[in-house]
């Protein structure tokens, strides 16, 4: 069985390295994205993983406390400036270091820096990226370590299933985060992809989700969890409970 995400995240990019882990992984999302990061630090963008994860690594002792039992996502880019070529290089160095505390990885092709590789151009760059990271990921898993959940993270851009997110399915992916846009559509072409998508992966949604009504919604059009960034960074924890409201059955 794929391993899953939990039904409700905070998504990346409230705190980019680590700094806010111990009060994020305590605020009582079921995961907590970290990043993006990219294996070398690039000041006023990215952090590097390898802080990332020492800052991680470093609540270990207090985890049962610090964690509240949340997930640890981590979200890998492509670093800036760097040759679409290079994009499978710097995925494996991410999911090398971040191995180690993540338990899911979140490659992310939704940034406005990352989206030009989601151009036909570059669809065999992109199947090898991917494939490459499912393999590591099988060999890391078959070395005794834990089986890191993979998720293609990338924009939902109409009712057809992108060729990235048929790519992902096809390497074993386990879920597919679709970033909705502001349009009247996205609750339809969110159903959509659902609907293609079926059980070979979960579909997490984020993008504009900021009451009860947006998560019953979002669930109801397909979507297997959801995540908030927004609504958390204007109300911190008090956005929690009408969100897990909107997941209670009617």
């Amino acid at each position: 069985m794929k391993p899953s995400l939990p039904r409700l995240g905070l998504a990346g990019g409230i705190d980019r390295d680590g700094s806010r882990a111990a009060e994020l992984l305590a605020a009582g999302f079921g995961s907590v994205e970290f990043g993006t990061v990219t294996p070398d630090a690039q000041p006023g963008c990215h952090s590097s993983v390898a802080l990332l994860v020492q800052r991680l690594a470093a609540l270990a002792p207090h985890a049962p406390d610090t964690r509240n039992n949340a997930l640890i996502g981590i979200g890998l880019g492509l670093g800036q400036g760097a040759a679409p070529a290079a994009l499978g290089a710097h995925w494996l160095a991410g999911l090398q270091a971040a191995a180690p505390v993540a338990d899911y990885l979140s490659f992310n092709l939704s940034a406005a820096a990352n989206r030009p590789l989601l151009a036909p151009q570059h669809a065999a760059l992109l199947t090898q990226a991917l494939a490459r990271i499912s393999n590591q990921r099988e060999w890391l898993a078959s070395g005794g370590r834990r089986r890191i959940a993979l998720a293609l993270k990338l924009p939902l851009d109409g009712q057809s299933l992108s060729a990235a997110a048929q790519m992902a399915v096809a390497a074993g992916f386990d879920a597919v985060i679709a970033v909705l846009p502001q349009r009247p559509e996205r609750l339809d072409w969110l159903r959509a992809w659902a609907q293609h998508i079926g059980a070979a992966a979960q579909l997490i949604a984020v993008g504009g989700i900021r009451s009860s009504a947006d998560v019953r919604a979002a669930l109801d059009a397909g979507a297997g969890g959801i995540q908030v960034h927004s609504i958390f960074a204007e109300q911190g924890s008090a956005c929690l409970p009408p969100l897990l409201a909107g997941m209670m059955p009617d």
